[in-house]
């Protein structure tokens, strides 16, 4: 049996170097994967305040929370789009002033609850309230 590792002051900060002399090796690389001049790559960290997306404002909630953790009706894609996600469908009606979605069957929330309409309601509902 081999014999711990000692991690000393001097063997943190030998392993700094070494991660930095990596992280200064792959940098080249990286710099030349992103070559196109018709994409631009931005990282972002964000720390949202809380994983409910109706308690604050913050771009966080929406950047981290929504399509990884929750899923609306629909989604609006890079171009403008819309594409559907818990909607199977939908259509506005003439006046512009309602929709009427088609909700997609067999979705089961993480306890086992049925997807339906009373949970789009009740989210737009909380989502509207003080």
């Amino acid at each position: 049996m081999s014999k711990p590792f000692p991690l000393t002051r001097r063997a943190v900060g030998v392993c700094s170097v070494a991660v930095l002399a990596a992280s200064i090796a792959w940098a080249p690389l990286q710099a030349h994967a992103q070559s196109r001049k018709d994409t631009v790559i931005l990282g972002m960290i964000l720390e949202p305040t809380s994983l409910d997306p109706t308690m604050a404002p913050a771009a966080a909630i929406g950047e981290v929370v929504h399509y990884n953790i929750l899923e609306g009706l629909t989604k609006i894609n890079v171009d403008g789009s819309i594409t559907p996600l818990l909607a199977e469908s939908w259509k506005m009606d003439a006046d512009g002033k309602a929709y009427t979605f088609k909700l997609r069957k067999g979705v089961k929330f993480s306890d086992g609850a049925t997807f339906a309409s009373a949970a789009v309601k009740f989210s737009f509902d909380r989502a509207k309230d003080a």
